[in-house]
């Protein structure tokens, strides 16, 4: 199967260490060439343009009729889909791969599953991903890496949820996987954990650590992802400045890739520099603003 992007999604939606893609044979089929450039072209962020190649690679595999090839292609494209914000293309291809796989027989795969309730969870729909989610928490077809990071999803959206207890409940899980899962999730996950029990001071700290940490492993979605969240916390607790500098820094860095998130965060960067009088972070905020497509 070619999904070495399972691999790469975890990494960069959820925060693991990211792996290349493994070393190809030279290419024997169109599909296979397909599928190789458009690996190429995820690998160095152009999002848009994988998800084209796997559109191509898609309608290949469907005039060759195989079913593995098929639902491989409707993963990857499902998955450059999320990366550029178009959730429910995203949620259509994998109800696609899901009936291929039913139609010929082939069970249920867990890999969906998961993806599915990742896209879900970046949609915003918290009731859904959780729901997506519950039955993969235990499931003995998941791996330990994989179950560790549906267990750092789940805490998550127990975290967007404010519930600390099961916050905690996903983190000692984490920390009982053999061997335990990544330590910039457990260290995020403690962070928020802290920032719910009141300790906000404790919580940036782990935050704090756990963008250092991804940014040693590349892994910057997941970098963004904590300082936002340390944003989130600082503007909260009226720390107007501190809180712009993280969404300033979450903003710019989510522009580089073109996320959908990035003009929130860089608007909402802006408003606080205001507020707070840090003219240069406000025109930094603005200079980057103005850059980005309206559609952004």
């Amino acid at each position: 199967m070619m999904r070495w992007l399972f691999t790469l999604l975890f990494a960069t939606l959820l925060g693991a260490c990211a792996s290349g893609p493994p070393a190809d044979t030279q290419p024997t089929t169109e599909r296979e060439s397909l599928d190789r450039s458009a690996r190429l072209a995820f690998s160095q962020g152009q999002y848009a343009q994988a998800a084209t190649l796997y559109t191509a690679a898609l309608d290949q595999a469907l005039a060759e009729d195989r079913a593995d090839a098929i639902v491989d292609a409707r993963f990857n494209l499902a998955l450059s889909y999320t990366y550029i914000g178009r959730y429910q293309d995203a949620l259509d291809q994998l109800t696609q791969a899901e009936a291929e796989r039913g139609r010929r027989g082939l069970g249920g795969d867990s890999e969906l599953d998961l993806l599915r309730a990742i896209v879900l969870y970046r949609e915003g729909n918290l009731d859904m991903a959780s729901s997506a989610l519950d039955p993969l928490l235990d499931a003995a077809a998941l791996s330990p890496s994989a179950t560790g990071r549906a267990h750092f999803l789940a805490g998550l959206i127990a975290a967007d949820r404010g519930v600390a207890a099961d916050v905690r409940r996903h983190l000692q899980a984490l920390e009982a996987i053999d061997p335990p899962g990544d330590a910039a999730d457990r260290t995020e996950l403690a962070g928020r954990f802290a920032a719910i029990d009141g300790d906000l001071t404790q919580a940036l700290a782990l935050l704090d650590r756990a963008v250092a940490m991804r940014g040693l492993q590349r892994d910057y979605r997941g970098m963004v992802r904590s300082l936002a969240a340390a944003g989130d916390l600082a503007e909260r607790d009226g720390q107007t400045r501190l809180a712009a500098d993280y969404l300033l820094r979450a903003g710019r860095s989510a522009a580089q890739r073109e996320a959908p998130q990035a003009r929130i965060w860089l608007q909402r960067a802006l408003d606080l520099g205001q507020q707070s009088g840090d003219r240069a972070l406000a025109l930094e905020a603005r200079s980057i603003l103005d850059t980005l497509p309206r559609d952004h």
